[in-house]
Order: structure tokens, then C-alpha cells, then sequence
């Protein structure tokens, strides 16, 4: 990609989020990470983590509904690089009734702390918000499309909360003027 030089692979890291649409009405947002070592990593308190192995596996799921209110939290942490990570999971329950919004990153660090909390798995809440949101879109904008063909009369704004957000979906830009005249402004 850059060009012609030797290079040599010394990590890899994973991260998968799915989203599950429930009978219940709910969604279940799964995400994980794993980093898996190309090259061994050594330690002065612990066994080395070798090529191949992994340093973290591990994840987070929400259950969360169609207000983008977190309903529950579960994590979990199959690799960790020392033992006591794992004591960092049940703070993640803080996050219990808390809704995915504006201002949702402060609220995740206030009621996580930073030394509460592992920094892999509070970096994946991003991608939990990011994928709930994509998963949940289609219904969201079925919903309001229902209520009214105009989005500029939803009541339900955050279907097109995207909108002025990016390039394809700048203010008066032709992806904005092609999927939602009434919005472009003109």
C-alpha cells in the first residue's frame, strides 16, 4: 500500500459487533475484542504471551430498547493479560438506564471511571451505540415514515439525527437532496 519494504506482522486486533433484533421488542448488541500477538511479548511479572496467543478476548452486551435506553450490561473477559481485569466487569451495570445520545461518552466515563472500568471494553461502548444505531435505523425510519412521509414532521428526530453529521450527508449535498428533498434546504 505504501510501497515496496519488508514488513513483519506483530498484532492483530478484532473487533466484532453484532446486533440481534428480539421477539421482546429489544436489541442485543454483542461486541468484542480480541488481540492476538504476532510476535511474543514478554513481561517482568507474568509469562510471556506468544506469537499466536491471545492478549485479550473479551466483550461486552447490552440489551437495549427502542428509546435507546441501556435496559442491561453484561461483560465478560476470557483472556486478560493480568487476573485482576476480570474485576472490572460488573462496574459496567453503572450503565444500566442510561441512553444512547448526546452527551452518552461523559456519561459512560463519569459513571465508569477510568480506573474502575478495563479500556478495551469501555472503547467498544462506542461500537455498541454505533451498531445499535445502524441495526435499529430501518425500523426507526419504517416508524416515523408511517407517521408522516415528511421527515421534517417525525416526531422521532434521531432517525435522520445523521444528517449534517458527514461528507455523503452534508447540508445541501446531493445524498441529502436525493433521499430526503425535504431536508436538503432548497
Amino acid at each position: 500500500m505504501f510501497g515496496e519494504c519488508e514488513r513483519e506482522l506483530t498484532h492483530t486486533r478484532q473487533i466484532t459487533c453484532r446486533a440481534y433484533r428480539r421477539k421482546d421488542g429489544l436489541w442485543e448488541i454483542e461486541a468484542t475484542v480480541v488481540d492476538e500477538k504476532g510476535e511474543e511479548v514478554g513481561f517482568r511479572s507474568r509469562d510471556p504471551v506468544r506469537r499466536g496467543e491471545f492478549m485479550h478476548h473479551m466483550g461486552i452486551n447490552f440489551l437495549i430498547d427502542d428509546d435507546f435506553t441501556i435496559r442491561d450490561v453484561q461483560a465478560a473477559m476470557q483472556v486478560t493479560p493480568w487476573s485482576v481485569c476480570r474485576e472490572a466487569t460488573d462496574v459496567y451495570r453503572r450503565l444500566i438506564g442510561l441512553q444512547i445520545g448526546p452527551g452518552f461518552g461523559r456519561q459512560v466515563r463519569e459513571r465508569i471511571g477510568s480506573e474502575q472500568g478495563c479500556v478495551h471494553l469501555s472503547d467498544l461502548i462506542t461500537q455498541v451505540g454505533n451498531t445499535y444505531t445502524q441495526a435499529s435505523w430501518p425500523d426507526r425510519v419504517k416508524r416515523q415514515m408511517a407517521i408522516d412521509p415528511d421527515p421534517r414532521r417525525w416526531p422521532d428526530a434521531r432517525a435522520v439525527a445523521f444528517v449534517g453529521e458527514c461528507l455523503a450527508w452534508k447540508r445541501g449535498g446531493d445524498t441529502l437532496r436525493q433521499e430526503y428533498p425535504e431536508l436538503s434546504g432548497e
